[in-house]
């Protein structure tokens, strides 16, 4: 018979349990005569049992059957024999063994202290026939444990009773309806030591993993992949009642409760199962024995015995495998012992974050504590086993268990370069404060020599930041010292007023190119930037102040081409909208005070000291505009007034060469009214293409401009250049950058964009973009320095711009393709044109396949030698090939000059329990670059073979437990579109 046990507001159960089939009493009464016929008794005279019972099974010492049982009184029964129940009349009539088990029904009994809920099976005849008594041991305790994990599997388990043939079939999980049920093959691998955990261990390690509501390592390998959604029940424990189930119970002295058979206890997210438990409610203790099963949200445990206090929450397993879902870990340890629910301790442990089924690393250790008050744990006679080899061993070490900082050396990293040579980092963290740290980040180089590097980072209520330095005493090499500084800070001071630092200097050029890991540093940047800020910000109104500074890295870029220094820079913008008319008024203002060093320039072999020109510039542009808007098409006119002051110092400095070369005066200014109307129209149709719905868009656009013409060149160049012109640049009011130009301009952009949107998801799966400007003058104001003149080609005398086309497809949902173009009218030839196509099927196969072409239109002179062409191929690609083996890699290679701009290869191996990763990386520092005399601010390429390096890097990680090497992830998804780095990293 199966009883119901319910617990109030009990303490949470800390001990696994399992599903068992024995049971040590099937009685059943005759509704006639009223006679109980329990295990050991043989049937009644001229009736038909309700199951055969064989004779050789032995009652129970100390408890005698029932004979002739009473009806059962509504007061509980104050003795040692067991109390029963009645069943329903179903169970007695229904002779013949249904196929699979009937719903249970239940009748409640008053217990005190407890209430006590007896429910009784449909199937109870069968469950006698092979019950044997629990004093009897058993024959094979290995088979029937392999047996029992066998039969938790989820689906139907079935198996024919030896004595009368018949189905015992039991149901474990979802009803598969049919579908045929998988059975995992544990995973093969190369081992010269004994396996940590047995087939048998595997197994149960299986079994535990079913009884959670997810998979813990469904999605461990996959880039970005995580635990699925799953609602839990852990905070309605107190307020859910304990529900125990059993096959039989026993009451002594209304104080100890005992159930046998299939006794399972469940409380909303705590499931646990085992052959026998016993409750005391006195000392509120409970034990649970014979292979027990535990299961909640954060939790499986196996064990064959388990012992809680309920009321001090202490708790001890012996022998006991356990799954922690949320790192994902597994492990196993002869005996468990919960000192309280913030303490625990364990002797004999191993464990992996590998799937049941793979044991590629292990971690052994004779004692483990895990103390969650301080969010440390610590292991004696520690030992880490790889493939079966011991790698590692360590007598003591600590480790943290949740996301506070611990003070310890972190994992080191390895690198090696061409320049650098062999680069091995042994950092050490020190966690000083909640809200401050330092990592000391000591590296060697063999071919240069150690450096001594930490930062330090700070965290106030209001101000974050760090202090980063790195001091190399003597560079081997070089025979000198070098250094690098950084000091980063960002200080809230009240909701609108915020302020940014970002402070950066090196000791030479080459600092990044010699001791960089070339990873975590840009390769192509020129300078290093050095900001500050200071900002208000509100609706409407927007003040903020700015200095920065300049520091070339690049030995290509002399004193003469570092951009001016703003010391400082003060923009005033402020906007508001009328809510009553269609108006809306801007106001754009700006100071600058621009510094630059003095340049020593050689002229025909003779030196010249250039002092520079430095200045102070004062622009102050304010607008109104006309928005007027409808579902379908909008018009918007505005008029603006550009008024722009200078001051300068040493106008006859040579820094600055202007296109006429007549002398600078020492102020000057210049007033342009602006006047532009941006109109369009926003048609959409649905249309069905191939039995799928679709939104078919037209979207005409209508851009003029105009600005008179200004005579501009006397005015120096500070931080000025042409707009990279392409479908977006042609609707801005400017073709320059900053505001020492203002191009004149009387154009009309006609563009037109048409898309192909999904009417089910929303995704676009068609874009086209068209657009021209039709140019009614000639322009007239120019760039220093640029030629005017190309055969064949007069951008400022053209009649038509570039005709721009681009184009995105989403082609599947794992395809998409990019392509833009540029075709000139009057060469009658593209001088633009790239195209990029996307495959990205899961998140690791990932194809990119481009090609980019870009003609020489900048510096006509040096047509000739096409220097600034670009014929290029770009292609990256992150694929597995075998065994959770993948490729990755990049390829830039030149088409004109038949070479590879830069490239890395190498291999991936990722599971859920370990990656490795190893990649061979070239590429170009720097280009050979000399200053022409003519062109001050615009470099001219003489040599334009680059300066490369070669480097290898890999990183090996042993996930949830540490790693070694280079931290790749970020590295890929610079390099690689569409790589994501794994949430963990």
């Amino acid at each position: 018979m199966r009883r119901r046990l319910l617990l109030f507001f009990l303490p949470s159960i800390y001990a696994p349990a399992s599903i068992a089939n024995e049971a040590l009493w099937n009685c059943v009464q005759n509704k006639d005569s009223k006679e109980w016929v329990c295990v050991g008794e043989k049937e009644p005279a001229g009736k038909t049992s309700a199951a055969k019972v064989p004779v050789d099974v032995e009652p129970v010492k100390g408890v005698q059957p029932i004979k002739d049982a009473q009806p059962i009184p509504t007061k509980a029964v104050e003795n040692t024999q067991p109390v029963v129940a009645e069943p329903e009349r179903d169970a007695v009539e229904n002779t013949e063994p249904p196929s699979v088990p009937a719903e249970k029904a239940e009748t409640k009994v008053d217990a005190p202290k407890l209430p006590v809920n007896t429910r009784a099976d449909k199937d109870t005849q069968q469950v006698s026939v092979e019950a044997k008594p629990i004093a009897q041991p058993s024959a094979d305790s290995n088979l029937k444990k392999t047996l029992q994990t066998e039969a938790n599997r989820p689906g139907w388990t079935c198996d024919a009773k030896a004595a009368d043939k018949n189905w015992d079939c039991k149901l474990v999980g979802a009803d598969p309806k049919g579908q045929a049920r998988v059975i995992e093959t544990p995973e093969s691998g190369m081992s010269f030591l004994t396996p940590a955990f047995d087939h048998n261990e595997e197994l149960t390690f299986s079994n535990l993993k079913s009884q959670l509501k997810y998979d813990p390592w469904q999605n461990c390998a996959a880039p970005g992949g995580g635990k699925p959604g799953f609602v839990p029940e852990k905070d309605l424990r107190e307020a859910s009642p304990l529900d125990i189930d059993s096959d039989y119970a026993e009451i002594f002295e209304n104080e100890i409760y005992s159930y046998t058979g299939n006794v399972e206890m469940t409380r909303a997210d705590q499931r646990s199962v085992s052959n026998k438990a016993t409750y005391d409610t006195v000392s509120e203790t409970l034990d649970l024995q014979g292979s027990v099963y535990y299961s909640e949200d954060e939790l499986a445990l196996h064990s064959e015995s388990a012992s809680l206090n309920l009321a001090s929450d202490q708790a001890r397993l012996r022998e006991a495998l356990f799954i922690s879902p949320a790192t994902p870990l597994r492990g196993r340890a002869k005996t468990i012992y919960r000192e309280s629910s913030t303490l625990s301790r364990y002797k004999g442990v191993a464990y992996t974050s590998c799937r049941p089924g793979n044991q590629d690393w292990v971690v052994h250790a004779t004692e483990l504590k895990m103390n969650k008050i301080s969010g440390q744990g610590a292991a004696k006679n520690a030992w880490i086993e790889f493939k079966g080899t011991p790698v590692f061993y360590s007598p003591y070490m600590s480790f943290p268990i949740d996301n506070r900082r611990l003070s310890g050396f972190l994992a080191p990293s390895f690198g090696n370069t061409q320049r650098g040579g062999l680069r091995l980092e042994t950092p050490y963290y020190w966690n000083i404060a909640p809200n401050y740290d330092v990592t000391l980040r000591p590296r060697y180089l063999s071919n240069r020599g150690a450096i001594l590097g930490g930062d330090f980072r700070y965290l106030t209520e209001m101000t974050r930041g760090s202090t980063d330095l790195e001091f190399m005493p003597h560079d081997s090499l070089r025979d000198k010292a070098r250094y690098l500084g950084a000091i980063k800070n960002n200080t809230q001071f009240t909701p609108h007023i915020n302020s940014n630092m970002d402070l950066n200097y090196v000791s030479d050029k080459d600092y990044f190119s010699d001791l960089g890991n070339a990873l975590s540093t840009s390769t192509y940047s020129s300078y290093l930037l050095s900001q500050a800020n200071l900002g208000y910000v509100n609706t409407g109104v927007s003040l903020t102040g700015h200095v920065d500074n300049y520091q070339s890295i690049d030995k290509a870029i002399t004193k003469a081409g570092i951009p001016y220094r703003r010391l400082p820079q003060v923009n005033l913008n402020l906007n508001h909208s009328f809510k009553f008319m269609p108006l809306t008024t801007l106001l754009d203002a700006e100071y600058v005070h621009y510094q630059h060093d003095s340049v020593v320039e050689m002229t025909n072999g003779q030196q010249n000291d250039l002092t520079p020109v430095n200045a102070q510039r004062t622009n102050v542009k304010p607008s109104i505009s006309f928005p007027l808007q409808t579902a379908s098409a909008f018009l918007t006119p505005k008029i603006s007034l550009q008024s722009t002051q200078y001051a300068l110092s040493n106008p006859s400095g040579g820094l600055i060469k202007l296109s006429t070369g007549q002398v600078v005066s020492s102020s000057m200014s210049r007033t342009l009214p602006i006047f532009s109307t941006d109109s369009g129209l926003y048609l959409e149709k649905d249309m069905n293409i191939f039995n799928r719905s679709y939104l078919h868009t037209l979207e005409p656009r209508l851009f003029y401009l105009y600005v008179p013409n200004a005579v501009q060149d006397d005015i120096p160049v500070f931080d000025t250049a042409p707009n990279d012109f392409s479908f977006n640049s042609m609707f801005l009011e400017n073709r320059f950058s900053g505001s020492d130009r203002v191009g004149d301009a009387n154009q009309l952009t006609a563009a037109l964009t048409t898309r192909l949107i999904d009417a089910k998801s929303g995704r676009e799966k068609l874009k086209l973009s068209v657009g021209q400007i039709s140019y009614f003058q000639d322009r007239k104001v120019i760039y220093p320095g640029y030629q005017q003149t190309l055969p064949g080609y007069f951008p400022d005398t053209d009649k038509f711009s570039n005709l721009v086309t681009e184009f995105d497809a989403g082609l599947t949902d794992h395809i998409s393709f990019s392509s833009g173009a540029q075709w000139n009218p009057h060469l009658n030839r593209v001088v633009r044109h790239s195209a990029m196509l996307h495959y990205i099927n899961e998140p690791g196969e990932i194809i990119n396949m481009g090609y980019r072409y870009r003609k020489n239109t900048i510096y006509p002179e040096l047509s000739g030698t096409r220097p600034y062409d670009i014929i290029q191929s770009d292609v990256s690609a992150h694929w597995p090939i075998y065994n959770d083996w993948s490729v990755v890699g990049r390829w830039t290679y030149s088409l004109l000059n038949n070479s590879t701009q830069e490239s890395f290869f190498g291999l991936e191996k990722e599971n859920c329990c370990w990656r490795f990763r190893v990649i061979g990386r070239r590429w170009i520092n720097s280009l050979t670059l000399s200053q022409n005399p003519n062109i001050v601010n615009s470099p001219t390429i003489v040599d334009a073979t680059g300066i490369s390096q070669t480097g290898v890097f890999f990183q090996i990680e042993l996930k949830g437990l540490t790693g070694i090497g280079e931290k790749l992830d970020k590295f890929f998804e610079q390099q690689i579109y569409g790589y994501r780095a794994p949430k963990d990293d």
